[in-house]
């Protein structure tokens, strides 16, 4: 049995190396400027027009996973760098965890794929005007190598990829709100015997909101954000030997709420979208629930 003269030294001790430990904690992610914290953060799922602070990386691991008629479950890291404070450069890898079902091919997240390629990106915020203090419209336009790792999908012979996208939108230190389209085109053969992924169309809308009780007010504080993503994607029909594929293609639209947490140098983001529109050619598997979750550092 231990005294109290033995316990209190001891957690008298203890509470010196916390608040010595939180000085330094707070030091340290003073080091980090403000631009290359609250730099290249947007929402999970949809499109979204930040950049990286210029000279700035970013490590993010993100988990993403899809339930319904099938499920699905996979992870990807991807380094991001700010070439200029408008231009960013990154790359995404994908680990396919498992997959069941007949499930239809997603993209998910505008950042990093649920499709088993390797993805580099480069997104260049071309237009930013401002209309008051901290009130801004930009507008982002990125293009998108894909790569995949495997030879082909359901019996359908996969060639690398292009894509573009652009979004434009209004943010403010308490509002955003995004529009923005996406287009992805699988390259190969040109002949009317040729295999071909067919082509992936996507558009979201996104409104965000930074609650003032949420708002960081001084470090280490947190600070997050809500957003209300709506995203909408539709694929053409698969060809195989230039003939459309049964049970490929379809429309289909989801909506959901999403949180992005700022603290320090890192972040999280991450949360569901559910489907509220499902056209779907023949019979594949439906997506009842998406959901994802990333975790991001920054460094300069």
């Amino acid at each position: 049995m231990f005294s109290r003269a033995k316990i209190w030294p001891r957690a008298r001790a203890r509470r010196t190396i916390t608040r010595f430990a939180m000085v330094i904690f707070s030091s340290l992610l003073a080091l980090f400027p403000e631009a290359a914290r609250a730099a290249g953060h947007g929402p999970v799922f949809g499109l979204a027009t930040p950049t990286l602070g210029k000279g700035s990386w970013s490590l993010d691991g993100g988990v993403m996973g899809r339930s319904g008629g099938g499920e699905m479950l996979m992870a990807r890291p991807m380094v991001g760098y700010g070439i200029t404070s408008d231009l960013e450069l990154s790359t995404s890898l994908p680990i396919p965890l498992y997959s069941t079902g007949n499930l239809a091919r997603a993209r998910m997240m505008t950042t990093m794929p649920a499709d088993p390629d390797v993805e580099l990106q480069l997104a260049w915020r071309f237009q930013r005007h401002a209309i008051g203090i901290g009130n801004r419209i930009e507008t982002t336009a990125t293009l998108y190598v894909d790569y995949p790792i495997f030879s082909a999908r359901d019996g359908v012979r996969v060639f690398p990829g292009l894509a573009a996208s652009l979004v434009t939108g209004y943010a403010s230190r308490s509002w955003y709100l995004w529009a923005g389209g996406f287009y992805r085109r699988y390259l190969g053969p040109i002949d009317q015997t040729a295999d071909h992924l067919g082509d992936t169309v996507m558009y979201s809308l996104v409104v965000g909101y930074r609650p003032p009780f949420l708002a960081r007010r001084e470090l280490p504080k947190g600070d997050w954000r809500l957003f209300a993503e709506l995203v909408g994607e539709y694929n053409f029909p698969d060809e195989l030997g230039g003939a459309r594929v049964p049970d490929t293609g379809g429309h289909r639209l989801f909506l959901g709420p999403t949180l992005l947490g700022l603290y320090g140098a890192w972040g999280i983001s991450g949360g569901p979208q559910f489907a509220i529109y499902n056209d779907l050619n023949g019979v594949q598997s439906r997506d009842f629930v998406r959901y994802a979750v990333n975790f991001t550092y920054w460094w300069f």
